[in-house]
């Protein structure tokens, strides 16, 4: 299984329990040359991490590679502690914003363009953050008969290139309105919903998991296999399943960060969705308009 951009994708999960941050001398590492039968050898160690199509990022403890070690698996490693490469992390000068910044950008684009953008705070994290989203539209206090589509971000913690999208999405949709010819279309046409952090207490510890241990990702309801403690454990996947079932979304794309990947239904099983065609089309043509050379785009199931 692979990293999403477009949908929703299980992958595997192990519980561990903390309440902030990596866990001690937790490393990631990068298992290369993947087969088909090695992949499904490595989703059976139940080890947290993500398995793509020729390769898996994981992060382990010590005790988890030695185990790697015996089942016979090459690794690297990529960043050896990650508690210690992430500490500093929001005192360099990288271009991202912190969680504190983006719910300032995101008040403050509601505040001077109120006829487009629209906040929205469905509830609060386990840490008391917010887990809001703007609703950007040219009538933006009415509820039009208008294709409504969904975008979010940050549901790992660490992989800060999902909310980075949302908030400079939103930006740009209200920057843009009036005076780009595309984006007015898009913001009249449309209701456009940006989430902005899953798990922002992850965010703030600049972790994968959120405040109960707990890898969001692996908390949701569909085919739910004993991936968390609970199909819906978390507060965190509750609110965002409350926030989607309110709408009639049409598009849900989910960001993360990781490699490069456009990754759609289904994810769980080899065969084709009913709406295959479709959905193929408009991976096909995010991953053209992407930027990025040759992105590839498929389902997310690997065998």
């Amino acid at each position: 299984m692979k990293k999403l951009v477009l949908s929703l994708v299980a992958v595997f999960f192990v519980f561990t329990a903390f309440t902030q941050g990596w866990r001690s001398n937790e490393m990631e590492i990068k298992i290369p040359f993947l087969t088909n039968e090695a992949s499904l050898k490595l989703h059976n160690l139940n080890l947290n991490g993500d398995i793509y199509k020729d390769y898996a990022i994981l992060y382990v403890v010590p005790s988890e590679l030695e185990t790697l070690k015996k089942a016979g698996f090459k690794y690297e490693i990529q960043i050896e502690n990650l508690n210690e490469h992430f500490k500093n992390f929001w005192q360099t000068d990288e271009a991202y914003h912190s969680y504190q910044q983006i719910i300032t950008l995101a008040d403050s684009l509601a505040e001077h363009f109120p006829t487009i953008c629209k906040k929205v705070i469905f509830g609060t994290s386990m840490g008391g953050r917010q887990l809001a989203a703007l609703k950007i539209s040219d009538n933006v206090e009415t509820d039009e008969n208008e294709a409504e589509v969904f975008f979010d971000g940050g549901i790992h913690g660490d992989e800060i290139g999902g909310s980075e999208n949302i908030i400079r999405f939103a930006r740009d949709l209200c920057l843009g309105y009036g005076t780009n010819t595309t984006i007015t279309n898009l913001v009249n046409g449309r209701e456009t919903w940006l989430y902005l952090m899953v798990n922002p207490d992850g965010r703030e510890g600049m972790t994968r998991y959120n405040n109960n241990g707990e890898d969001l990702n692996r908390d949701c309801g569909y085919m739910w296999d004993n991936e968390s403690v609970g199909a819906w454990s978390q507060i965190e996947t509750r609110v965002l399943r409350e926030a989607l079932l309110a709408h009639q979304f049409v598009v849900y794309t989910s960001y993360h960060s990781g490699t490069e990947f456009v990754s759609y239904p289904w994810s769980y099983r080899p065969n084709l969705c009913p709406d295959n065609g479709p959905i193929a089309q408009l991976a096909a043509l995010y991953a053209s308009t992407s930027g990025y050379t040759g992105m590839p785009h498929e389902p997310g199931y690997t065998g």
